[in-house]
């Protein structure tokens, strides 16, 4: 999905270095647009955001408040990071009220498939809730790193079980107890 203005052409770009890894971060008009998950090196997450319509041409003084924000995230600072504005790619109805229904679950907190499903009005498409969630542009920013399954247990994450859980530990969300951190 190529990340670009209404009027077309590249969107402004910033990549940073955090304690999970280097992030890519894509500005729209409104908000932040796209958002690469934390890679282990800066030249994946520059071509991930270039892939997303980026351009490192183009200035954005909001790219530094974010840059700012998922740094201090990554370091277990309790910032608002679901606060910051996004703006969200041409999408349907319901991926728009999923992906911001995932802004609604509170840091420390996570939430169902199921749940998700019945807040968005599609009790009993808990699958497809989950693929839409797996399709979020927007990973850590509209944070579906905390929708669990029903059991809590985990699953179903772009970045690999290691990385929601990580996330998951970083903002104390409560864990089953046959969960731990792999490498």
């Amino acid at each position: 999905m190529k990340a670009t203005h209404r009027g077309g052409g590249a969107l402004p770009t910033h990549v940073t270095e955090t304690a999970l890894g280097w992030v890519g971060l894509v500005m729209g008009p409104r908000g932040l647009r796209y958002a690469t998950l934390p890679r282990p090196s800066r030249a994946e997450a520059e071509a991930e955001a270039i892939a997303a319509g980026g351009s490192f041409d183009i200035a954005d003084e909001r790219l530094s408040d974010a840059a700012r924000l998922i740094r201090a995230y990554a370091e277990g600072a309790p910032v608002p990071i679901e606060s910051f504005p996004v703006d969200l790619p041409p999408c349907t109805p319901l991926q728009k009220a999923v992906w911001l229904a995932l802004r609604e679950i509170p840091r420390g907190e996570v939430r169902s498939y199921g749940w998700m499903a019945a807040r968005v009005g599609r009790p009993g498409a808990a699958r497809a809730i989950g693929r839409i969630v797996g399709s979020n542009p927007l990973p850590i920013w509209v944070p579906c790193h905390r929708v669990v399954a029903a059991d809590g247990s985990l699953h179903g994450y772009g970045g690999g079980l290691a990385l929601k859980e990580r996330l998951l530990r970083l903002e104390g969300a409560p864990l089953p107890a046959t969960t731990s951190l792999r490498a």
